[in-house]
């Protein structure tokens, strides 16, 4: 299948899933059903770092080694990251573009809203998969943490409160 035809296949399943509210969210994703956070600075090392060991801690709680995590600045450029022993090298490009995606849409990966699903799922950085989720402190948008290998959502989502 041509990229673009792909690209518009999922498009189209994004919007019938929602409209038909097949659409499962887990409780902790934020939901995007209003404008996204603006921007603040940009995520910095020792905050990235934070975040990272706080997702790391997260998945060692899972009893997981196959996870790579990724930690992008507002631009969706690469902070910090790390790839567990076990992890697939597909996890590395997935966890890397899902922060990508988080950050310059500033909405989570899995969950964009129905009249921006279209847009963002035919977008070359954004992945249509749990596990992207922008990091946002005091209302701003600093960055955003990519996690793929299995429970992408709860690993995320630990980096993300690590910094509230």
């Amino acid at each position: 299948m041509k990229p673009m035809t792909r690209g518009l296949v999922l498009a189209m399943w994004w919007t019938v899933a929602v409209a038909a509210g097949e659409l499962v969210v887990a409780a902790e994703a934020p939901v995007a059903t209003e404008a996204a956070p603006p921007y603040g600075l940009p995520i910095t090392l020792a905050q990235a770092e934070k975040a990272l060991g706080a997702a790391r801690a997260e998945a060692a709680r899972l009893g997981s080694s196959i996870n790579a995590i990724a930690i992008v600045d507002t631009h969706g450029e690469l902070v910090a990251f790390v790839r567990m022993d076990e992890a697939t090298i597909h996890s590395i490009a997935f966890a890397q573009q899902k922060a990508r995606g988080a950050a310059r849409s500033r909405r989570a990966t899995a969950t964009p809203p129905p009249e921006m699903a279209v847009a963002l799922t035919s977008m070359p950085d954004f992945v249509a998969l749990p596990g992207g989720v922008p990091i946002v402190v005091n209302g701003r948008t600093l960055g955003a943490i990519g996690v793929s290998g299995g429970n992408d959502l709860a690993i995320a989502m630990a980096g993300v409160n690590a910094l509230k």
